[in-house]
This record gives structure tokens, sequence and C-alpha cells, in this order.
């Protein structure tokens, strides 16, 4: 499916060997953490440590992540680089002092670390994201979560997520090849063509992927891909102690630093952008 398929890679790991409810729970616990951190050295310590999980607990090669990394690398240093300019005093990792003077602002020690902060939030999710969608099969997911009570039905959007997304960045990539070879808008300037190539490409990505969406719903609604419990799964799901261990320990420390953190970050947030 292309260098940017994003989906379950066969290996042998602890993150393979883990159920999907408890790497749920990591991706949760990854998550509160970092949207609540305030502090610096938190984030640096989150981002290693879900390196760490990626790089040599999830068999999967660093390689494999740089070629999806690499995509939304852009966007994690447009958050570093611009969003410190709209720095109001939500929560940071600096000082008032002046670190920089620009045309358009000055900015200070914690309107970087501001930016720095969204950095490290994006990129410790990113790599906890993509080590669930490695080493999590779409059966094992239906699996796993049917089993505790979830209706099957509601457990597609996920498995959904795991299969249309790799195919939805391939679509892509195919219209935006065909409007080059075609040369949409060669008689126009260099904005106006790049307009008019976007509002193709949105459309047809949005048709063809709500097209793709309900075609593969279909199909797994008909099959009662895990409506019955024992009957429907092709497969073993996978299932550790020490998985099962290790995730909800993560998890109490994620719910006790949110506690901890929630009561001084009020109005502090990232999105308290009026302050």
């Amino acid at each position: 499916m292309g260098d940017l398929e994003l989906s379950y890679k066969e290996a042998e790991s602890p993150f393979h060997r883990m159920d999907p409810f408890s790497k749920t729970l990591f991706v949760i616990a990854v998550s509160f953490v970092a949207i609540f951190n305030s502090r610096l050295t938190v984030g640096v310590a989150l981002f290693l440590f879900t390196f760490f999980c990626a790089a040599f607990l999830s068999g999967v090669s660093l390689r494999t992540y740089w070629t999806f990394g690499k995509v939304i690398l852009p966007f994690i240093v447009i958050l570093a680089v611009v969003f410190p300019f709209f720095y109001a005093g939500q929560v940071t990792a600096g000082s008032e002092a002046i670190a920089i003077h620009t045309p358009i602002k000055d900015l200070t020690w914690g309107a970087l670390g501001f930016g720095g902060l969204l950095a490290l939030r994006f990129l410790a999710i990113g790599f906890s994201g993509l080590t669930f969608a490695f080493t999590t099969h779409p059966t094992d997911l239906v699996q796993s979560f049917s089993r505790r009570g979830l209706d099957y039905r509601l457990v597609h959007a996920p498995v959904l997520g795991l299969v249309l997304f790799p195919s939805f960045l391939q679509l892509g990539r195919d219209i935006s090849t065909t409007q080059r070879i075609r040369d949409l808008g060669h008689d126009t300037n260099w904005l106006t063509r790049k307009w008019r190539r976007m509002k193709h490409l949105a459309f047809a990505m949005l048709v063809l992927g709500l097209r793709n969406g309900q075609t593969q719903a279909m199909a797994l609604d008909i099959r009662g891909y895990g409506a019955h419990k024992t009957r429907t799964f092709m497969r073993e799901s996978p299932s550790s102690r020490a998985g099962k261990v290790f995730a909800w320990t993560f998890f109490a420390i994620s719910v006790g630093y949110l506690i901890l953190q929630f009561g001084s970050l009020s109005g502090a947030m990232p999105w308290d952008l009026s302050r």
C-alpha cells in the first residue's frame, strides 16, 4: 500500500504480546501526561519513554516509524516555531525574560517553552499512537473490547481507523499525482494553482473516503465481525500479565499526575488562547 502504510506489523515483542485494551490504556496515559504537563523535563522524559517503547519494545524498526514520522515532522516544527507568537500566559516551562527579539513580537523564554511543550506533546502522543497501530491487529482489537461488553459495532470505528487510514493516505497521494500529470491549473499563478488542486483533492478524498468507509463498515457488519465472542474470531488474542501490570501502573500514575496538575492549570492550558 505504499511507503506510508500504517497498519499491523507482524513481530514478536512485549507490545505485540499485550492485549489491545492494555495498549489503549497506555496511549490514554501518555495523552494525559502530555496534555497536562507543565514541565520541560517531564515532557522530555515522556518523549524519551515513548521513544524507548517504540525502539526496543515494539519489534518495529525505527525506519518504519520514520517513514510516517517525516510526514508529520513539519507540523511539529510549525508548532514549536509559530505558536510561541500566540503565547498569552498559558502553561509553559520558562521565565518572562526576553529571549529573542523579532519584528513581529519579542519572545520570552516562557513563549519558547510553550512551543517546546507543544512539540513534545505531539511527539510523545505520536510515538505511542504509532506503537499502538503497528502492534495491534484489528481482529484482536475487536475481540478485546467486545469481550469487555462493548457492542462490536462501536469497535468498528477504531478498526476502520487502522484499516482505512493507510488507504486514505495512499488515495491522497494518487490524486495529487494525477493532478500533476494532468497539470491542473497550469495557466494560473502558483498560489491559485495550489488552491484549485487542494479544492479538488479535498472533495475527492471526502467522497471516496466516505464510500470506502461505508463499504468497509457494511462488510464488517455483514460478517458479524466480533458479534459472537467465541465463534467469529480467527486468531488467538494476545495476553500478557506483565503487559497488564505495566499498562495499569502507568495509567494509575498518569491519573495521579493529572489530579496534581488539574487544579493549578485551570485557565492556563494551550487551548486558552484568550488569556
